[in-house]
C-alpha cells in the first residue's frame, strides 16, 4: 500500500505542479491570536535525510513577564508516515532531536487525504501544541499540559471543499484544501471538537488551519525557494515587492538565521534595479502601542539592511531604512492572516 500510495502521489505531482512543493527550504508560519500579538511558530524543512526529511520548529511567544521567550527542536520525518501515518503531532520538545514514527508533523499523510476524498472519512490522531491547546481549551488546560502532550483519537469526517487565503512567498494566495472536522477523546476521557482545513493536495497535505472551540490556529505565510528573477520583476512593474524568507522573533528586530536562505534574491533584486537608493521599510500590524510598533518596524528595516551590506559592502549608499509601523496596512487587522500580511519588510523604488 506505501508504495501505491507514493506512486500515485508523484504522479499527481507529474499530472499538475503542487500548490506548495515539498522541497528543502519550505517554511510554514502558523498563528494564533493572544492578547499581546499574534504568536507564531515555524518549521522548515531543511535536508533530506535517509528515506526522509530533517524538520526545524522554532517560535517565539509571549511570556508572563512581556518579554519573549523561545523554543526550538529538531525532528525527523519519515516518507512512510508522510503516505500512511494517521498522527498528526504538531507539539514539539524544547531543544531535543526528535522523532516519532507513525506520525506526521506539517499536516495529514497522503493516506488521510485520500481516504476524505474517496470516502469522506478516515481515522485521524492528534498531539497539539501547548499554546494552541491552552488558548483552546482553558478549562482542561493544566491537564493536558501536565501531560506532556496528550493525544487525542478520533474520526475525520470530510464536510466540504473550498480555498483558503495563505500569504506564498510574498504573494497572497487561495490554495486547494478540504475541510473536515470531529470529536476527538483522549484516554482520560477528555473530548475535543475540531475542524481541519488541509491543503488538497497528496503529494504535500499540509495542515492549513485548526479550528477547537473559539481558538483558530492558521497558516499565515509559507515560504519556499522560487525563481530569483520574480522579485526583480515584480519590483520593475509595481515600483516595490514584498520580500520574503525574512523571519524574526516575537516583538524582535532581530533577522533569525533561516532569513539568510532569502538574501540572495533580494540582492539580485537590488542589483537589478535601476541606479539610485532604494528604499527598505518595515511594517507593523495594529496590535500594540504605535510608538512601539514604529520603533519595532524601523529596527527591522535596519537589520534588513544590515545584513545585505554584510554580504555586500558596496550597496551601503544605495539602501535606506524606514519605518511605517502600522500606518499602511495592506490587509485588515482583524484575521490573523491579515496581520500576517501587514507584518512586513518592502523594497520599494522611490
Amino acid at each position: 500500500m506505501l508504495r501505491a500510495l507514493l506512486l500515485f502521489a508523484a504522479l499527481m505531482g507529474a499530472a499538475q505542479a503542487s500548490p506548495v512543493p515539498l522541497v528543502t527550504g519550505l517554511t510554514v508560519t502558523t498563528a494564533i491570536a493572544e492578547a499581546s500579538g499574534d504568536y507564531e511558530s515555524r518549521k522548515r524543512l531543511m535536508a533530506r535525510e535517509d528515506a526522509g526529511w530533517r524538520l526545524s520548529y522554532s517560535t517565539s511567544l509571549p511570556g508572563d513577564d512581556g518579554k519573549p521567550r523561545t523554543l526550538q527542536s529538531e525532528r525527523l520525518l519519515h516518507d512512510a508516515d508522510l503516505a500512511t501515518a494517521r498522527g498528526y503531532r504538531s507539539r514539539f520538545e524544547a531543544d531535543v532531536e526528535e522523532d516519532y514514527p507513525g506520525t506526521t508533523a506539517l499536516g495529514a499523510s497522503t493516506a488521510v487525504l485520500q481516504e476524505l476524498l474517496a470516502s469522506g472519512k478516515s481515522r485521524f490522531a492528534l498531539v497539539g501544541e501547548d499554546q494552541w491547546l491552552r488558548s483552546a481549551l482553558p478549562a482542561l488546560a493544566g491537564g493536558l499540559l501536565a501531560g506532556g502532550g496528550v493525544s487525542f483519537k478520533g474520526e475525520l469526517q470530510r464536510q466540504s471543499l473550498g480555498q483558503l487565503s495563505v500569504l506564498v512567498n510574498g504573494t497572497m494566495q487561495m490554495l486547494p484544501v478540504v475541510v473536515a472536522s470531529g470529536r476527538f477523546t483522549a484516554k482520560n476521557g477528555q473530548t475535543m471538537d475540531a475542524e481541519l482545513q488541509l491543503l488538497n493536495d497528496p503529494a504535500n497535505p499540509l495542515a492549513l488551519q485548526w479550528r477547537i472551540g473559539k481558538a483558530t490556529l492558521r497558516a499565515v505565510r509559507i515560504d519556499y525557494p522560487a525563481a530569483t528573477s520574480a522579485l526583480s520583476s515584480t519590483l520593475t512593474q509595481k515600483k516595490r515587492v514584498v520580500l520574503p524568507g525574512l523571519y524574526f522573533d516575537f516583538g524582535s528586530a532581530t533577522l533569525k538565521p533561516e532569513s539568510a536562505a532569502a538574501l540572495p534574491a533580494i540582492l539580485e533584486a537590488i542589483r537589478a534595479a535601476p541606479k539610485g537608493v532604494l528604499l527598505l521599510e518595515g511594517h507593523t500590524d495594529s496590535i500594540g502601542d504605535a510608538a512601539r510598533n514604529q520603533a519595532l518596524s524601523l529596527a527591522r528595516a535596519e537589520a534588513v539592511r544590515a545584513a545585505l551590506i554584510q554580504r555586500d559592502a558596496t550597496l551601503a549608499a544605495r539602501l535606506k531604512a524606514q519605518g511605517f509601523g502600522s500606518s499602511k496596512p495592506v490587509a485588515a487587522n482583524t484575521s490573523l492572516e491579515g496581520r500576517a500580511q501587514n507584518r512586513r519588510v518592502e523594497l520599494a523604488l522611490p
